[in-house]
């Protein structure tokens, strides 16, 4: 038996796994299941999704694009025949749901729930595999600054950005230039895959910022950067770049350990996620303690 409940949001998951207790989570699933596209509520177990369009997607490509995330309440990660049969209805549902609304649909799929992958094995249409991710976190754990080339690590302020903004940007489009995402795989998207992290990489350095920039200086240049985004649970590693040239200074191990600490001196947990390919920067986090705590398949679903 491994009973949990789940919802597709890193830093409060976060939260409930450290804890192994799901039981504030499953209550805040339950009071809020209105909020959910659709569910199925049955004796204190909850089993529903929640469509959110993607904006930045549909005004890019003119068409309807769609995020469908899934939330559990109190259930089991291993197989049983009911919940099974629940776990296909409320596919049923959503692919229902999805012919009867023309899109492009991103579902994505928690790895660890196995009747929730035999359902999507039953009951989906022709979809695109697009790859995963993986979620990490570290909690109450100061780690060294790693800090070895004497580089000034700190919290920018907009002022900063706002100088600083081209040569941040190109050398966040040079670290992406051989990125490959899920869009890149799907061969729908492909054609204008670049164009989406280009975009996301412009709002996340556009003012003002939601998140804080961790900047890495190094004889008052920056070579690096890191954007941070808080909540009352964690604080998460969201987009980071090093310019090519000034690689071998550390700077991303040096960036990584100052927000390690921020969520340790904050008593919060801090939380990133990258592909499941990206294994060089998966071995940075390891190398500081940071353990995988759910993943998931990004399945897409392209109906015309």
């Amino acid at each position: 038996m491994a009973n949990i409940s789940f919802t597709d949001n890193n830093s409060r998951y976060a939260k409930s796994f450290v804890e192994r207790n799901y039981s504030d989570l499953a209550n805040e699933i339950i009071d809020h299941k209105e909020n959910l596209t659709h569910y199925i509520y049955d004796q204190e177990i909850l089993y529903g999704y929640k469509i959110n369009k993607n904006q930045p997607l549909t005004e890019l490509y003119g068409r309807d694009f769609y995020a469908v995330r899934f939330s559990f309440a109190n259930i089991d990660t291993l197989h049983h025949d009911k919940q099974e049969e629940k776990m296909i209805r409320l596919f049923e549902h959503l692919i229902k749901q999805i012919t009867n609304s023309k899109g492009y649909y991103n579902l994505r799929i928690p790895t660890h729930i196995v009747d929730l992958l035999r359902a999507y094995n039953q009951a989906a249409p022709p979809s695109i595999f697009c790859g995963g991710t993986v979620e990490q976190y570290i909690y109450n754990r100061s780690v060294d600054d790693n800090n070895k080339n004497e580089l000034n690590i700190f919290q920018a302020d907009m002022d900063y950005i706002k100088t600083h903004r081209e040569k941040l940007l190109k050398m966040t489009y040079e670290s992406f230039e051989t990125y490959q995402g899920q869009y890149h795989i799907s061969h729908i998207t492909d054609q204008n895959a670049g164009q989406i992290y280009e975009n996301w990489i412009n709002q996340s350095l556009k003012q003002p910022s939601a998140n804080k920039i961790i900047v890495a200086q190094r004889h008052e240049e920056p070579i690096g950067f890191l954007t941070l985004g808080e909540d009352e649970y964690a604080i998460e590693g969201i987009l980071s770049a090093v310019s090519n040239e000034h690689r071998k200074y550390g700077a991303y191990k040096a960036m990584i350990a100052y927000a390690i600490n921020d969520a340790y001196n904050v008593k919060k947990c801090f939380v990133a996620s990258t592909q499941f390919d990206n294994f060089i920067v998966q071995g940075v986090w390891n190398s500081f303690g940071l353990k995988p705590f759910y993943s998931i398949y990004n399945i897409h679903i392209d109906n015309k």
